[in-house]
């Protein structure tokens, strides 16, 4: 049976498409929980070629030195070392679609200012907070006097190793609930938003028995006033834990595409060059 001849789209359908096919900005940030096994780099490699983030971050890794740059194909690439078998940062990019430059380095995290290339530049910081509480302090206090110095789109992810709500832990007792009112009153004072998310409520689970299971949601997305601005599509994805007890997050700023739009034809026509707004809305893009 001969298939229906397909619908060319209009300019204004076919325009923010022509958009999507500039290269997008995905961020993808995974808590590891040790990276020297060939189990983890093959289940990395997977997800990389099913998500394919141009951004990176990989964190607890257990790990310092130059392992961190001979396992993946990325050719950026910034660090903060584990300390003995704890903690450790990296952040890799791909630099023919993004421009990353690391502005600040702390054992909790990495704040770098990103640009896609043709397009303005934003902070991201990759937060991987410690399981001390009071060290947590320390990262709150740091990320707080980035925020005063700076004024322009941010975003911050990451591991908090903190819940803000009793829905966000499989059980509750009076020092977490503590926790999440410091937490809590530190993200007001921020002025900072959720990245909403899909996928799994929690980003961590132990356990194997309704005895020992544990779980929580401690990978999270935040943003602030200018970047929600910005990017008011953004959103999140819970992926399925493999290899760690950690969900990777995949976010992207610019939202997810509808499936069903993934197999839409698209098709350049040279009328769309005659349109009163071309040349604003490529200049924009």
């Amino acid at each position: 049976m001969s298939s229906l001849p397909s619908t060319p789209l209009s300019m204004e359908e076919s325009l923010p498409m022509l958009a999507l096919a500039l290269p997008p900005i995905s961020c993808m940030v995974w808590n590891v929980q040790g990276a020297g096994s060939s189990n983890f780099i093959s289940s990395l490699k997977d997800l990389i070629h099913a998500n394919k983030p141009n951004v990176l971050v990989l964190v607890e890794t257990h790990m310092g030195g130059d392992q961190a740059i001979k396992i993946i194909n990325y050719d950026g690439h910034e660090r903060v070392d584990a300390v003995g078998f704890s903690g450790g940062i990296w952040v890799f990019w791909k630099s023919e679609d993004v421009i990353v430059s690391p502005l600040l380095k702390h054992t909790q995290h990495i704040t770098m200012e990103i640009t896609r290339r043709g397009d303005t530049p934003w902070y991201f910081s990759a937060v991987y907070a410690s399981p001390d509480p009071m060290k947590r302090k320390e990262l709150w206090k740091d990320l707080q006097e980035f925020a005063r110095l700076n004024n322009k789109p941010w975003m911050i992810a990451g591991d908090f190793n903190d819940t803000r709500f009793p829905s966000e832990r499989n059980s509750s007792c009076r020092e977490t609930d503590r926790r999440s009112r410091l937490f809590n009153n530190w993200i007001e004072d921020m002025d900072l938003i959720e990245v909403e998310f899909s996928g799994a409520a929690h980003t961590w689970a132990r356990g194997h028995s309704l005895e020992t299971r544990h779980s929580a949601r401690l990978g999270r997305a935040l943003y602030n006033e200018q970047w929600a601005t910005r990017f008011d599509k953004a959103a999140m994805k819970h992926l399925p834990a493999i290899h760690s007890d950690h969900c990777p997050i995949l976010i992207s700023p610019n939202g997810f595409a509808p499936l069903q739009a993934l197999h839409r034809p698209f098709r350049f026509q040279a009328t769309w060059m005659t349109h009163e707004n071309f040349k604003d809305f490529i200049a924009q893009k």
